[in-house]
């Protein structure tokens, strides 16, 4: 809001004040008048004048010295003085204390006025000025706040290429200093391979006007910005930039002065990328592996109860009986390899149950030590106790691999440290993995062996990579392993350095259930004679199982479909002692043909048989009602005893 300018008047001559209000006053200034010095002290005292004009010489003070109260008062105050000395050097003096103009005695009215309106005009030019500078030095303090605390490097360069800014993140993300790079080019920090590129963009800036955007480049690593010594010495980068010019005083063109821009570290975003890739990959070769070994284990089934069926017709000295042994064991090393294969396909669990994790790695350790002497096995546990839902048979095998990887990294003899602990995990530990935070079994399996490098250890974990020789390992030994945890709800990392050995890191979800001592029963065989109802699709399947529970003295009816199932028990009823049910068949898969025995005659026991291991599918029927599962292949001892024990359970629950 516009208000008149409020000036004071300083003369020890009352005509002249009374002249010099009255002029002004037509001009509309607002205008006080004093005759002394005093009174002029005492009015500053109190107001803020936009303008003073002052008389040198006053009757009980100097015209100076009023003039350094208002600086002090009022430094916004212009001041005019005005002196009837035949000299100027009262005037003089004024101007160097800091008076805008002086008169000399007499004047002009109208020189008077244009002075004021002078003085007034600078005034307001002068406070604008200050605005303006505040202002500029606000955004300019806010602009180094946000160049400085920002994550990316944002710099500057001449029309030549050459560094005239560059933030402080510069030293953080490449280890180079700002001062080291003032006045370098730009090829001083991009990687040999990728000048080309750059130098393209940089042209490109000078001969139009054009900005360039997500351009992924390499710039050089120094210093500390290395992690460490088997890292690349490049940061991955993405490129904003844009040209700066200025119009040309002669033809009016737009003259390339230089170029500013912002590089961004995407080297975390193509990490989080690399891995997302990586789970991908692992899901799908997972689903893959998951249905070749289904197929493959039916095939087992049906040479493992051949097998069988033949030991059992067969005296027990019987000659053949040695090659039919040696076909089991055969059977056996190719179930271990599909349950390889079924160790990163999705859901591959077979057989969960609470587990103490230090007992298992004893028993493991154990087994290992006593076929590699060279190797000295060091045990610690720094919880007595640690208990997690596991299939005990998976996380041995995954124990067990890990130490062959061990004993294959110190080929002259060393230690293999096995350690246990209880560890809480955030959300931060969680995220990456995509497990839930919360109490974690730590085992860490460490060696002292040659170590890997960086870029073979981030292969690890991959199908069918290996560095070792044909005769020595598959790849599939870690990549198993990296599923059966996964599988598990749990985490699976290595830390390697060469020359210093390997680290691999389990975290299983602890629980809180009791461990349950089971009784061995391996190798015996148990007989019945109630009705099974077998149910698969695969021919081989059904020949064989009918055969070999006929031999355990079972009455057998067996059926192709789930739909001739649900049939059969519609017309038998309880007449059915069991119901033996494939997993995966055409039609009605075992899923629905569960539900609706169920709701037909839901005291018949019902028992799920597949090549495909516990997966989400099967826990969901098992989590219904259930009575078992058997993993193809089985033994006729392994059959036998899952079928009389889910029939004695059944029976013992019906008398209750």
């Amino acid at each position: 809001m516009w208000r008149s300018p409020k000036i004071l008047i300083v003369d020890d001559e009352l005509r002249m004040c009374e002249s010099l209000e009255y002029l002004l006053k037509t001009k509309d200034y607002e205008v006080e008048t004093v005759n002394c010095g005093q009174d002029a002290l005492a009015l500053i005292a109190k107001n803020t004048f936009d303008l003073a004009v002052l008389d040198v010489h006053l009757p009980d003070m100097m015209g100076t010295e009023i003039m350094d109260e208002v600086k002090t008062r009022s430094p916004d105050t212009t001041v005019i003085v005005i002196t009837g000395d035949a000299n100027l050097d009262s005037a003089l003096a004024a101007l160097k204390c800091g008076a805008y103009d002086y008169l000399r005695k007499p004047f002009e009215f109208e020189e008077l006025l244009r002075t004021v309106e002078n003085a007034l005009n600078q005034r307001a030019l002068k406070r604008e000025k200050d605005k303006i500078n505040e202002k500029l030095d606000l955004s300019d303090k806010k602009y180094r706040y946000l160049v400085q605390n920002s994550p990316d490097i944002i710099y500057t360069l001449d029309s030549n290429g050459n560094f005239t800014f560059i933030s402080e993140a510069v030293e953080h993300l490449l280890g180079f200093t700002v001062d080291g790079l003032i006045g370098k080019h730009y090829t001083t920090v991009v990687c040999e391979e990728d000048r080309g590129k750059v130098q393209w963009f940089f042209d490109e800036r000078r001969s139009r006007d054009r900005a360039s955007s997500g351009v992924e480049l390499r710039l050089k690593a120094i210093g500390d910005a290395l992690q460490n010594e088997d890292a690349p010495q490049y940061l991955t980068v993405e490129l904003k930039s844009m040209g700066i010019y200025e119009e040309s005083t002669c033809d009016g063109e737009r003259r390339h002065v230089g170029t500013h821009g912002v590089i961004r570290d995407i080297s975390e975003r193509q990490r989080i990328q690399a891995q997302l890739q990586n789970a991908e990959r692992m899901e799908s070769l997972g689903t893959l592996a998951g249905g070749i070994a289904h197929d493959f284990n039916n095939l087992l089934m049906g040479i493992q109860g051949r097998s069988s069926l033949i030991s059992m017709d067969l005296e027990a000295f019987h000659p053949l009986l040695e090659h039919l042994h040696a076909i089991d064991e055969y059977i056996r090393s190719a179930t271990g390899l599909t349950k390889q294969f079924l160790g990163f396909a999705r859901g591959g669990k077979y057989e969960v149950k609470p587990t103490d994790i230090n007992g298992l790695i004893l028993k493991s350790a154990s087994m290992f030590g006593r076929t590699k002497k060279e190797i000295i096995v060091e045990t610690k546990f720094h919880n007595a106790n640690i208990v997690v839902e596991a299939d005990r048979r998976q996380i041995e095998q995954v124990l067990l691999n890990l130490y062959v990887n061990a004993w294959q990294a110190m080929p002259e003899g060393g230690t293999l440290r096995l350690e246990t602990k209880d560890v809480a995990l955030g959300h931060k530990d969680c995220r990456p993995y995509e497990v839930e935070p919360g109490r974690y079994a730590h085992v860490s399996v460490t060696d002292t062996g040659i170590g890997m490098d960086k870029k073979t250890l981030q292969r690890i974990f991959d199908p069918f990579f290996t560095t070792k020789e044909k005769s020595r390992g598959t790849g599939l030994g870690l990549a198993s392993a990296y599923g059966i945890i996964k599988n598990h709800g749990g985490i699976i990392n290595a830390h390697s350095e060469i020359g210093y050995g390997t680290t691999f890191n389990i975290y299983l979800p602890i629980s809180e259930k009791l461990v349950v001592k089971e009784l061995s029963s391996e190798g015996k065989i148990s007989n019945g004679s109630e009705t099974v109802l077998l149910v698969d699709d695969e021919d081989m399947i059904i020949d064989v199982g009918q055969a070999l529970l006929k031999k355990l003295g079972y009455r057998v009816i067996a059926v192709k479909s789930g739909q001739e199932a649900v049939e059969v028990v519609h017309r038998m009823g309880s007449g059915i002692g069991l119901v033996i049910l494939d997993m995966i068949m055409p039609g009605m898969d075992g899923g629905r043909a569960f539900d609706r025995i169920r709701e037909i005659c839901p005291e018949i026991p019902v028992m799920l048989s597949s090549g495909y291991a516990i997966n989400d599918q099967a826990e969901k029927i098992m989590s219904r009602g259930c009575n078992g599962f058997m993993q193809k292949p089985f033994s006729v001892s392994e059959l036998s005893q899952k079928v009389r024990q889910t029939l004695d359970k059944a029976n013992a629950s019906i008398q209750r």
